[in-house]
């Protein structure tokens, strides 16, 4: 038996084959595919010949395989709404893999359901890849002897955080707005976030330039000037469509206050990329303040609360969290190592299933 994990975003798509370990409680990954898809781009056919490749690749035989499934993609503005996003994906999902025992969505309740409830609760499952995350933190906490934890997850576009309390997930939102209320979602990612959505000011020559508001940069330029991060990680397209090289990610940075490579130097463009990490880092550290605070009203000794970083974003979540005041903090990838961190979501989603399969739930 096969289990199939996706996660569905609106610029990427990560999947998972797995198969039941030998003692039927966990699973084993024979399998991982990550695709850089921007769905606002490439619309839904491409989404539906992504998938089938995935299935090609896994080698997945009718009737012998299941599938979990977790999605963000429904928030793509090709979509006028999430229920139209929610239905559009679950009706692909099911067309390409209708040869399945069985298809399963992940809620915002850490639960699965089928395609028909699926369809009837679709603001549950909306954005609900976080929750795969949640209940695997639940499921593994003892084995990882963390029982008190903040779960940092920050990707290319946005940042997770999940508080878990006494191995019990204590989120307040579960849909996107409420998470951007409460602090348990921001908008700020490694990769994709434009440069002028962050910062309204940069140094400049001694004095600080107010920003152009055009596309001229991302949050990818910042990091891979840095050295955060490097071309390869780089996935997503360009604010220029141009390349991802050092001189390239200068360029871009250069315009930001409307400037250029010619007008401003590499050791200035170093300068206004770390002011603009520094805000950043001040954006997630906002966030887990304000978690932290309620934790505290609900009586949760902070001291004890472990930082769990994770996603291409470990470096940045690890700065925010000590800064915060964690005094442990832990990469997700010391807890299940590298190939299951960056498909965390997918990965729990295939375990989920297998519990379900295996009337564990």
């Amino acid at each position: 038996m096969n289990i199939l994990g996706l996660d569905i975003g609106g610029a990427n798509v990560k999947a998972v084959s797995t198969t039941p370990s030998a003692n039927g409680r966990g699973v084993n990954l024979t399998g991982v595919v990550r695709r850089y898809h921007p769905l606002w781009l490439r619309g839904v056919e491409s989404l539906k010949l992504l998938l089938e490749e995935i299935k090609q690749e896994f080698s997945l035989r009718p009737e012998e395989y299941y599938v979990g499934v977790t999605m963000t993609a429904e928030l793509s503005d090709i979509f006028k709404t999430k229920h139209e996003g929610v239905k559009t994906i679950i009706e692909v999902v099911d067309d390409v893999y209708s040869d399945a025992k069985g298809v399963y969505y992940v809620s915002a309740d850490m639960k699965l359901v089928g395609p028909p409830e699926a369809l009837r609760n679709y603001l549950k499952i909306a954005a609900a890849n976080w929750a795969a995350s949640a209940w695997l933190l639940e499921r593994k906490c003892l084995d990882w002897g963390v029982r008190d934890a903040v779960f940092i997850d920050i990707g290319s576009t946005t940042t997770t955080i999940i508080p878990m309390v006494d191995c019990s997930i204590r989120v307040r939102g579960y849909t996107d707005p409420e998470k951007l209320v409460y602090g348990e979602l921001v908008y700020t990612g490694v990769l994709r976030g434009n440069v002028a959505a962050l910062v309204d000011r940069v140094p400049y020559k001694g004095f600080y330039a107010r920003v152009s508001s055009e596309r001229f940069s991302l949050m990818g330029d910042v990091h891979l000037l840095l050295g955060h991060i490097s071309s390869e990680d780089y996935t997503t397209e360009t604010a220029d469509g141009r390349g991802t090289t050092l001189e390239e990610a200068m360029q871009r940075i250069a315009r930001v206050p409307c400037a250029d490579s010619d007008t401003i130097s590499l050791e200035e463009a170093v300068e206004i990329a770390r002011y603009i990490y520094e805000k950043q880092v001040f954006a997630v550290f906002e966030a887990l303040m304000q978690v932290r605070s309620w934790l505290a009203s609900q009586g949760v000794k902070l001291d004890k609360l472990t930082a769990i970083t994770a996603g291409l974003g470990e470096f940045l979540a690890a700065e925010a969290s000590r800064r915060a005041g964690f005094k442990r903090v832990v990469s997700i990838n010391e807890l299940v190592g590298e190939k299951v961190a960056s498909v965390l979501p997918s990965y729990a989603s295939a375990l989920m299933v297998l519990d379900k399969v295996a009337g564990r739930e």
